[in-house]
């Protein structure tokens, strides 16, 4: 069995507990129309979240473009196993929000089941499948170009990449102005799979780190304050600066970080990161049973012990789903 980095998996958890905590908010506020002071708190532990999936793309650039991977072995393994999730539970997915809206199944749903999932009208939370099937079939392009290039042009790219993916539309946004300048290649995210690689590949100076962790601490009270005063103007999304740096100081004050722990807790966290895309996936069905089939509502009572049992609830019965569908082997072998 392939040893697992406990650090990386660390990551994972971190990430994972994150994205639930992102969506067990962002269905309190739509289901139940909060207002007041959990309303706030809960914009604020949302935005505060949102280094989540920087993070995963991160983890995902570390491990693929410092890794020997063709395009053959990239599409036959990577790139099927992310379309067979995508219609494994796309179609899942989509027959139960057909039932949750005509309370029937009928076999007539096919054809919307396929069109929902060519255009990637899905439960919210499975955008990510697409964006990231997008990166590994762009990935061994970016391994011949990043492993061609001295460290200078690397940084120079990583830079361009930054600045017409990230700053750019920063700048767009606060100002309301609308830049001109473009690359039509660049993206965020792929900004992010390429930069991960080069500082998980690189020694990274003393004083970078420090600068880092400053900025990722100033980013969250950015985050903190503009949700408490509500400043529109300030972006704040998965491809926004802020967010960026402080996915950049959480991966940095981890990346090869010793971990003295008990056997049983190493264990259960490398388990957990195992199993993270499965929980990123199925965690939603859980979701929505408890919102839209059950309607329990006691979150609505007790938004904050509510919110935590509800994380808690949540992590769990889609780590246990995902740890015991990973026991049948076609399960493990092609989809999780």
């Amino acid at each position: 069995m392939k040893k697992r980095i406990v650090w990386i998996d660390f990551l994972r958890v971190i990430g994972m507990l994150s994205i639930i905590m992102i969506h067990v908010v962002g269905n309190t506020i739509n289901t139940y129309h909060l207002s007041g002071t959990p309303k706030v708190i809960y914009h604020i532990i949302e935005q505060s979240c949102y280094f989540a999936i920087p993070l995963f793309v991160m983890l995902s650039g570390m491990y693929f473009l410092n890794k020997d991977i063709d395009f053959s072995l990239m599409l036959k393994k990577y790139c099927k196993r992310i379309l067979l999730l995508i219609l494994v539970f796309g179609s899942f997915y989509v027959t139960l929000e057909l039932f949750f809206e005509y309370k029937k199944i009928s076999i007539f749903y096919i054809s919307d089941i396929l069109y929902r999932i060519l255009t990637g009208d899905l439960w919210a939370h499975m955008w990510y499948l697409y964006m990231i099937l997008g990166l590994y079939l762009i990935t061994p392009f970016l391994r011949l170009i990043i492993k061609n290039i001295d460290e200078k042009t690397y940084k120079y790219l990583l830079i361009l990449l930054y600045v017409f993916s990230v700053l750019i539309p920063d700048i767009n946004y606060i100002f309301n102005i609308k830049i001109g300048f473009t690359i039509q290649i660049s993206s965020a995210y792929i900004f992010y799979y390429v930069y991960s690689a080069y500082i998980y590949s690189h020694d990274i100076s003393k004083n970078y780190k420090y600068i880092s962790i400053f900025l990722g601490l100033a980013s969250i009270i950015l985050i903190i304050v503009s949700s408490i005063i509500n400043l529109k103007n300030i972006p704040i999304s998965y491809v926004t600066t802020p967010v960026f740096l402080v996915s950049n100081m959480i991966f940095l004050l981890f990346k090869n970080k010793e971990f003295k722990l008990p056997k049983k807790i190493q264990t259960l966290i490398c388990s957990l990161g195992t199993c993270s895309l499965g929980i990123y996936i199925i965690h939603q069905f859980y979701i929505n049973i408890i919102y839209k089939l059950l309607k329990i509502k006691f979150i609505l009572t007790f938004p904050y012990l509510g919110f935590i049992l509800y994380t808690i609830f949540f992590l769990l019965i889609s780590y246990i789903t995902i740890y015991l569908l990973r026991k049948i082997p076609i399960v493990k072998k092609y989809l999780l």
